[in-house]
């Protein structure tokens, strides 16, 4: 029992360590992702195999499971404003720990400039980001999870602003909506859904680092109380599926 305990100490300093490590870039992606101008989408690995899935008309984004596989989470955030794109551009550079990470990917041309970085544990990539800056666009993409990797320079070639905003639209077409309260929570809170024809099925926590930290089967209901105590105070996507296989994701404070 002691050893189990020490484990989940471990693991959960483990997980506030790399937070912190990764701190800067993740305020970065808060500060802006909410203003106008800017596109932001989050996707978990699950809620990526429902867009990939999907018929709706846009960007083959079923070819990111060939090049990214195992992905835990991946944030984009995009502008396409040309007056700020050189600015956003630097001021991400200048975030990102290189000191941590290595470079796999370099391409310039003219002003334009792509960026892939990785990170591994000694064992497998567990983060890779991709940094794209030209005059009129700015494009950062953080991957999380045990990842396989292939031909990484296809990435470059996936991401700009105008297939981010396509993926944003086609992410908001099959997901679904619901509600946490409160927020930020003490590891109680109140889950609300609101269509009874495709019920709530399963509950999942996943922290800044696309790990899973917490799962649970949810009652056919469209209200219910769920807990989460052992989780340390931090901030949490917190993923809904329902029967029909629909995803939802909320972010979440914990706080002490």
């Amino acid at each position: 029992m002691k050893q189990a305990y020490f484990f989940l100490a471990a693991m959960f300093l483990l997980a506030s360590i790399a937070s912190a490590q990764q701190a800067p870039l993740n305020n970065f992606i808060e500060k802006y992702k909410r203003d106008q101008g800017f596109t932001f989408v989050y996707l978990s690995k699950d809620l990526l195999e429902v867009v990939a899935e999907s018929k709706v008309e846009m960007k083959d984004w079923q070819k990111l499971h060939n090049v990214v596989k195992n992905i835990g989470s991946l944030r984009i955030l995009a502008s396409s404003d040309n007056t700020k794109a050189p600015a956003l551009y630097k001021e991400a550079l200048n975030l990102i720990p290189t000191d941590e990470m290595d470079i796999l990917v370099t391409v310039r041309d003219g002003q334009d400039r792509v960026y892939v970085w990785s990170k591994d544990d000694g064992k497998a990539v567990t983060d890779l980001i991709l940094l794209v800056g030209t005059t009129d666009d700015f494009v950062l993409v953080c991957f999380a999870g045990a990842l396989e990797l292939g031909n990484v320079s296809e990435l470059a070639r996936m991401f700009n602003t105008q297939a981010v905003e396509q993926l944003a639209q086609a992410t908001e077409a099959v997901s679904v909506e619901f509600g946490i309260s409160p927020n930020p929570s003490q590891g109680a809170i109140t889950l609300n859904y609101a269509d009874t024809d495709d019920l709530p099925a399963q509950l999942t926590v996943v922290d800044q680092n696309g790990r899973l930290v917490a799962s649970q089967k949810l009652a056919p209901t469209t209200t219910q109380q769920l807990q989460f105590p052992a989780l340390p105070a931090g901030l949490y996507w917190v993923q809904l599926r329902t029967e029909k296989g629909k995803i939802g994701v909320k972010q979440i404070q914990l706080v002490p």
